[in-house]
């Protein structure tokens, strides 16, 4: 597909009502999500049950939505009560909440909301750029490369889920054990079924996903979570001048764009995270900023602009390889890659020729969306900083509800909530004694196409598949990007250390 068309596909298909509607009401989501302290809304996973139903121009609006604009929102409750939406705020805190004590809680949010913003364009123009290099690329790979590519993704995950890379490997060998269950459609013969015809289809993605990585998250929200009502601190007006803010963002144009490039490129690397983005980009502000030193952490707004900024760019670099590798960051991402496929829309090629209309509307919606996000956070923050006092205890049993109710409906069998309830205790037990689930879900979602691909290369190179020279450069890029992915990681972790020992 011409890349002139596949825009005009794109804009002209999400510029109409429902679509629109759709991703209007995902930032409404995604807003509400990121503003409660502790831990946003699987609204990923709920929608999952709903994607075999649902029009791509509609389901992929509702879903860049919601993510997109987490971020922005997350700041809400790390600037005025020092408690991050989400680990990724946490840098946030140490500036932002400074401020807010100060007096000046209007003027930290206003210019958080800003450099969100400009973050978020910059990752969907750089997502957009990186994808039109990678289309040819893609035209040099076969079978074989996107076997090893799905096998190093996994393994790369792995390596880099907190240093649990034994723990990952194994539950990914075990997960893709899982997905040889049921009809294999190139042998035609039934594997591991028992004689059970729930299990002819194999055991279904989502109640797999809702079990293993939503519910035990939300148990975790449930014991851990205290209402921001019980905390002393209360801010009861907030004074917003918008003007102001946009002057003093622009005054630190090239610290935007510094720290929202190092959130992009730290969003390509696998497996890094968000929380190492806005970590780095703190670190480079502190390091490269005139008197830094002496006033970052005591309500420094350069030391809010700097992490902020990375925010959003860093959810167009993961992205990048999401969509055109099958190599998710992290367990977000994961989930984003078992919503395309069951959409029908498989990383690589297809992603990058039959669907680039597809692949362009989620870079036309990640800019969106930052635009309508920051524009109804502007105007609704009192509103969304009362999402803070909800207690933990109301919330979380209706949206576990949600997702039973979402896992059942793809398939209307009582199987998927005893799936469910298998996997949640599995999760719970991982997320307990220190497993990194991430790897998990991806071998479970990449399970069919590893398969297929493996089936393929074998019959038409045998062995010699890892011979051939592309199979050969991808191995030395993927060990040399996992080296500087765990460089990278350790300056974070680092950078962590030092700002919160100085701010205490």
């Amino acid at each position: 597909m011409d890349l002139l068309d596949a825009y005009t596909l794109a804009l002209a298909g999400l510029f109409q009502p429902l679509p629109m509607l759709a991703l209007v009401a995902g930032v409404l989501i995604g807003l509400v999500s990121g503003a409660m302290p502790g831990g946003t809304l699987p609204t990923l996973v709920i929608l999952l049950g709903f994607a075999y139903q649902m029009d791509p121009y509609i389901a992929l609006p509702l879903a860049m939505g919601s993510g997109a604009v987490v971020n922005t929102s997350d700041t809400i409750p790390a600037i005025l009560f020092g408690i991050p939406g989400s680990s990724t705020g946490q840098a946030t805190i140490l500036d932002g909440h400074a401020l807010a004590k100060k007096g000046m809680a209007g003027r930290a949010l206003c210019v958080s909301y800003f450099t969100s913003l400009l973050g978020g364009l910059i990752g969907a123009v750089g997502f957009a750029v990186v994808m039109l290099a990678a289309r040819p690329m893609l035209r040099l790979f076969g079978s074989a490369e996107f076997l090893m590519l799905g096998l190093l993704g996994i393994m790369m995950v792995a390596v880099v889920s907190s240093g649990a890379f034994l723990k990952g490997i194994l539950g990914a060998a075990i997960a893709l054990a899982i997905a040889t269950i049921g009809f294999d459609n190139i042998t035609a013969t039934l594997r591991f079924t028992y004689d059970s015809d729930y299990l002819y289809d194999g055991v279904p993605l989502i109640p797999i996903i809702v079990g293993l990585f939503a519910i035990p998250e939300m148990i975790n929200v449930f014991l851990s979570a205290k209402p921001i009502a019980q905390m002393e601190a209360r801010f009861e007006r907030i004074d917003f001048n918008r003007m102001d803010a946009i002057k003093e963002v622009l005054r630190h144009k090239f610290l935007i764009l510094r720290s929202s490039l190092i959130g992009l490129f730290v969003g390509i690397l696998p497996g890094v995270g968000g929380v190492a983005g806005h970590w780095l980009a703190y670190s480079q502000a502190y390091q490269t900023e005139k008197g830094a030193a002496e006033t970052f952490g005591t309500g420094d707004i350069r030391g809010l602009i700097a992490p902020d900024s990375a925010n959003n760019a860093i959810d167009g670099g993961q992205l990048v390889p999401t969509v055109a590798f099958g190599i998710p960051g992290g367990s977000h991402q994961a989930i984003m890659l078992g919503f395309f496929i069951l959409l029908g829309l498989v990383p690589g090629p297809n992603m990058l020729e039959e669907n680039l209309d597809k692949t362009v509307l989620l870079g036309i919606c990640l800019a969106v969306a930052n635009v309508i996000g920051t524009g109804i956070a502007l105007y609704a923050t009192p509103l969304l900083a009362r999402l803070s006092f909800v207690e933990p205890g109301k919330l979380v049993p209706v949206v576990i509800a949600i997702l039973t109710l979402s896992a059942f409906q793809a398939n209307y069998s009582m199987g998927d909530i005893v799936v469910v309830a298998i996997f949640s205790l599995i999760g719970v037990l991982m997320k307990t004694y220190g497993w990194p689930r991430p790897p998990i879900i991806l071998a479970v979602v990449l399970g069919k196409q590893l398969n297929k691909y493996l089936w393929i290369s074998l019959n038409m190179y045998g062995w010699s598949m890892f011979a051939r020279p592309q199979a050969v450069i991808i191995l030395i890029v993927a060990l040399a990007t996992l080296a500087f992915t765990l460089r990278v990681q350790m300056q974070a972790a680092a950078a962590a250390s030092r700002s919160l020992s100085g701010a205490s």
